[in-house]
């Protein structure tokens, strides 16, 4: 306990000196996120629906993270709109195609290790597979939706007389720049957590047609092709999102005068 608290304090004073009073926000926006999912995993676990308990909490983490960041303006709005729509795009085509796919459940490589747990707890854990992918999800798509539309934001106060199909258009190149970088961070970030797991798998001699057969290994290649759907949905729909926010007063005005 005492090294994460150090660890918490390193990192406090690390995004205070670098980043500032926006450093000091974003740490508190990481400590109200982490109490959020703390609490909808209370609530799942007291039998609460996993995907809306889930889409409520994503909503929320994403409300919090542009607005106490950023602030409330175009920009934010036109993210968080994103955000959500993706999301609920997201879960619908992961649980659809999950569900068929029967990925829920642990595996053989997982019984040693809930040998003494009892398995009677009432939870759909084809549910929770899809709660896992929107949550390891969530942060890529927030940072690219706000990175895209603030990018925009700039080219429309630079040049307010751009059409919305040349803002639009200059969104997806602005996503195109993002989309390799933020999908092999997602990539890594699964591996990461997956590396203990391949080590088991070469000490028990496992044939790779064996490693592509468990069912572990298909949920984590479940969840990295869900969530690089969802990193390549977020371009056009906060593109498309952002340019018709951004333009619509100036629309709006210039449709009086005519």
């Amino acid at each position: 306990m005492n090294i994460i608290l150090i660890l918490l304090i390193i990192l406090f004073i690390l995004m205070i000196v670098v980043g500032g009073e926006r450093g000091s926000k974003s740490f508190f926006t990481l400590c109200f996120n982490f109490i959020t999912l703390f609490i909808m995993l209370v609530l799942i676990a007291y039998k609460f629906d996993p995907i809306k308990i889930t889409i409520f909490s994503c909503i929320l983490i994403s409300s919090i993270t542009l607005f106490h960041i950023n602030g409330f303006n175009k920009k934010t709005i036109s993210a968080l709109i994103s955000v959500t729509i993706v999301v609920l795009l997201t879960i619908l085509l992961s649980y659809n195609i999950g569900t068929k796919a029967q990925i829920q459940g642990f595996s053989s490589e997982q019984l040693e290790g809930i040998a003494y747990l009892t398995l009677y707890i009432q939870i759909n854990f084809s549910k929770v597979v899809m709660c896992q992918v929107l949550v390891g999800l969530l942060g890529a798509i927030i940072d690219v939706s706000i990175s895209i539309s603030s990018s925009m934001n700039e080219i429309y106060k630079n040049d307010s007389s751009i059409t919305e199909r040349n803002l639009f258009n200059s969104g997806i190149n602005i996503g195109k720049d993002i989309l390799g970088t933020m999908t092999n961070t997602l990539l890594f970030a699964y591996i990461g957590g997956f590396m203990t797991l391949i080590i088991y798998f070469n000490e028990r001699r496992y044939s790779i047609a064996d490693i592509i057969n468990t069912k572990i290994f298909c949920s984590q290649i479940f969840q990295i092709l869900c969530s690089g759907i969802g990193i390549i949905l977020i371009i056009p729909v906060t593109s498309f999102i952002t340019s018709k926010i951004l333009l619509f007063k100036s629309q709006t005005t210039k449709q009086q005068v005519d």
